[in-house]
């Protein structure tokens, strides 16, 4: 079996998430835009992995913490 890399958000950052993704979403559809969906970026370190997510033109914001681990190769 191949290895994956799987990533799962804190409670923390999955709820900052939902509420910077949802307002952008609303914001959009009431411009009569689609919904453009959010950018997230996970920095992995040894010791924990930051979330960083994309508020406005090229603003990240510190949303919490995520899991990281190696799946595969049983």
């Amino acid at each position: 079996m191949a290895q994956r890399l799987q990533i799962t958000l804190s409670e923390e950052a999955t709820a900052k998430y939902l509420e910077i993704a949802s307002g952008r979403a609303e914001a959009e559809v009431n411009a009569d835009c689609e919904p453009s969906g959010a950018s997230i970026q996970v920095d992995i370190g040894h010791i924990f992995s930051m979330v960083m997510v994309e508020h406005g033109s090229n603003n990240w914001v510190d949303v919490g913490e995520a899991d990281v681990d190696l799946i595969g190769n049983e």
